[in-house]
């Protein structure tokens, strides 16, 4: 594989993440308006979806029946189906742990469960681009990447409120990314488009969302929301987020898992930094921690990339 193949994919894969530091900001201010973080996870999940369908249908209906005819038959494992599964998780494990815990405290433990989860996915080959070893290399570069994110947020890391059974929840939706982002990209491979594999994230994802409304609606008696009047930009989150999906779908087959995750990360630092710059929120503070977390975690991937090469020689 060229290495500047190699190069365009993490350099992709950096720009997913910071598409994912602005989604997290757009979700969160339709989240505010709305006043439930399930609502507006699933009008992002629908706005995403229906955008992937008309992509689908237009541009890749052959590939499209190509994962149908292959999940039916055998040949495709259903197994890789269930990707958006795993972001309905996110969802519920970042409802429950935010008020408790806080934004950052639930980012550190995020990230500490993906990098331990790519490690994993790419030992036993889950993205279907062969078997890595789990390297002392890979190991110092996950846990750097960590050590990074928990400095960026040391200024917003306050007192821990919550017991072990959410630290625990937390750990186990950031291992889970490792197999949604390896099995979007094996059915994104499968039917030769990337937006394929990110439509099928989509699905599932609009699918768990829905049961978990409807759970909520049934349990709590919430009233339907009228979620109009946010800003603009409040409403681009599914937007955003078909374009980390497809993107995650298309280079996590070339990078490998692990660094896919390492490269998002750096990104969504570098994205929390200019939005900290350029449209900061209140309490916002722009400082060494923010600037020192990002060399890190560039170290991290730097690292990671380095280990990558050598393997593939």
């Amino acid at each position: 594989m060229s290495r500047t193949r190699q190069r365009i994919a993490l350099a992709v894969a950096m720009a997913a993440g910071v598409v994912v530091a602005l989604q997290s900001r757009s979700n969160g201010e339709l989240a505010h308006h709305v006043g439930n973080a399930v609502v507006a996870a699933w009008l992002t999940g629908l706005v995403g979806a229906a955008l992937l369908l008309i992509i689908v249908l237009v541009r890749h209906r052959s590939g499209l029946a190509t994962v149908w005819r292959e999940a039916r038959t055998g040949a495709l494992p259903w197994y890789l189906l269930t990707g958006g599964f795993f972001g309905t998780f996110f969802l519920i494990t970042q409802s429950l742990v935010v008020p408790v815990m806080g934004v950052a405290v639930f980012a550190v433990g995020y990230i500490a469960g993906q990098t331990t989860g790519s490690l994993l996915a790419d030992r036993i080959g889950l993205a279907g681009n062969g078997r890595q070893a789990i390297t002392v290399r890979r190991v110092f570069a996950s846990v750097l990447a960590v050590v990074a994110v928990a400095i960026a947020l040391s200024n917003r890391l306050s007192s821990v409120h919550g017991s072990a059974v959410l630290v625990a929840m937390i750990l186990v939706a950031g291992v889970l990314f490792a197999p949604q982002q390896a099995f979007n990209g094996r059915v994104g491979r499968a039917g030769g488009s990337p937006f394929i594999g990110a439509f099928g994230n989509f699905v599932g994802a609009v699918i768990g969302t829905s049961v978990v409304l409807a759970i909520d609606v049934m349990v709590t008696g919430m009233r339907p929301v009228d979620p109009w009047g946010a800003p603009w930009w409040a409403y681009l989150g599914g937007v955003l987020g078909m374009m980390a999906i497809v993107a995650g779908a298309g280079v996590v087959p070339i990078l490998g898992v692990l660094m896919y995750t390492l490269a998002t990360v750096l990104g969504q630092l570098l994205g929390a930094l200019m939005l900290d710059i350029f449209a900061p929120t209140p309490g916002a503070d722009v400082g060494i921690r923010l600037v020192t977390g990002v060399v890190l975690t560039a170290v991290a991937v730097a690292l990671a990339s380095v280990t990558r090469r050598r393997a593939a020689k």
